[in-house]
């Protein structure tokens, strides 16, 4: 493909890769008999070839252009190219492919949500971090999008190097028959295929993921793919079995769990999952607030939550819209700065600024039960 289509071509994703599956999209990461385990039975690198080479653009052509091209220049321009699907038109998925359910599912204005993820089967994830993965080079990962049953778009992002930035994201918008998808512009678009769904800019990607000049995101990137989101026993994906595929280099010291009652757990697994990527304390995050709703995996007690250490019985410190000034107050959800933000949409209180033109009510009434629970 001629450059100046690429440039034209270039698409971009947003928020995290997270979101609900079937069963019987299960595919299985390699068998320990092709991983094994990373320190000791891995295929010797001579004797390793990924299913997917990693799309790198080559040097010189990026010379000749004569101008710096986008990593997502790198990408396929349509979606049967990516390697996704062994055949589109059937839409069978790549057996190199994983299907993944996480633990908690962003809001995304009621969209129904499918993910994949391939690991290059000549590496692993690095997981000495439990709470910051760091997928390696080469690892793919999307997220399908459907309204009403109708496919729409479906979003992919790859890691080209090993650098911070070194990701691309690309947004392919789905044909009316469903027979492919097709990557469109860095400007997103709204109102997809007729609906009130809109794709993300390249700009509303970073902010999500990581790497935009304002904050927003966390390291790993791949927000959805982590040890908390796949740490339960109803996944299609389990830690287990990454460990013994050999597709991460470490397992958890102990059981994943979240401290608190199951009321306690619903809500902060919401927050963390809708407010968190954001809201955290990596270099990542919105650094204007000290507001942290992320979990972290070695939590053992309730009271050591970012939760409850930034936002519970703490004042707002730049938000201070209707006289809301606390952003969690027990016992007083009408009070409380977060559910406030929760439920505003189209104007500067809305939370999450970005992804979501609709307020989720349930999530608003799990919040608003929660706080008004408290004592």
């Amino acid at each position: 493909m001629k450059p100046a289509a690429l440039i034209t071509g270039i698409s971009f994703l947003l928020v995290g890769m997270l979101g609900g599956g079937c069963a019987s999209d299960k595919a299985s990461i390699r068998s320990p008999q092709t991983r094994g385990e990373p320190t000791s039975e891995r295929p010797a690198e001579d004797d390793c070839t990924d299913t997917f080479p990693v799309d790198v653009k080559p040097i010189n052509e990026l010379i000749d252009i004569g101008v710096r091209m986008p990593n997502e220049a790198a990408l396929p321009t349509i979606l049967s190219e990516t390697g996704l699907y062994s055949d589109i038109a059937t839409k069978a998925i790549h057996p190199a492919y994983s299907h993944f359910i996480p633990q908690f599912i962003l809001w995304s204005d009621s969209a129904t949500k499918e993910r994949w993820v391939y690991i290059p089967e000549c590496d692993t994830v690095d997981t000495s971090d439990m709470d910051n993965w760091s997928v390696p080079v080469g690892t793919r990962l999307f997220k399908e999008f459907k309204i009403d049953g109708v496919r729409v778009e479906t979003r992919m992002i790859e890691r080209l190097g090993p650098g911070p930035r070194d990701f691309a994201y690309a947004s392919y918008l789905w044909n009316a028959a469903e027979t492919e998808a097709t990557m469109v512009s860095a400007d997103g678009l709204n109102n997809a295929k007729g609906t009130d769904f809109d794709i993300p800019s390249k700009v509303q990607c970073l902010q999500c993921h990581g790497s935009h000049p304002t904050g927003g995101g966390r390291p790993s990137r791949a927000l959805g793919f982590s040890a908390l989101q796949l740490g339960f026993d109803d996944t299609s994906l389990s830690l287990a079995h990454l460990k013994s595929s050999g597709a991460i280099s470490h397992a958890p010291a102990h059981a994943l769990t979240i401290p608190g009652t199951p009321e306690d757990v619903a809500a902060l697994g919401y927050l963390h999952v809708n407010c968190g990527n954001c809201h955290n304390t990596t270099k990542d995050r919105t650094p204007q607030v000290d507001l942290d709703l992320w979990l972290d995996v070695n939590t053992p007690n309730i009271g050591e939550t970012g939760a409850w250490t930034t936002a519970i019985d703490h004042s707002t410190q730049l938000f201070n819209d209707q006289h809301v000034l606390g952003r969690i107050v027990p016992g007083d959800p009408s009070a409380s700065a977060i559910l406030y933000r929760m439920k505003q949409r189209g104007n500067p209180g809305q939370m999450p600024p970005i992804g979501t033109e609709f307020a989720h009510a349930e999530g608003v009434s799990l919040i608003s039960d929660w706080i008004g629970g408290m004592e």
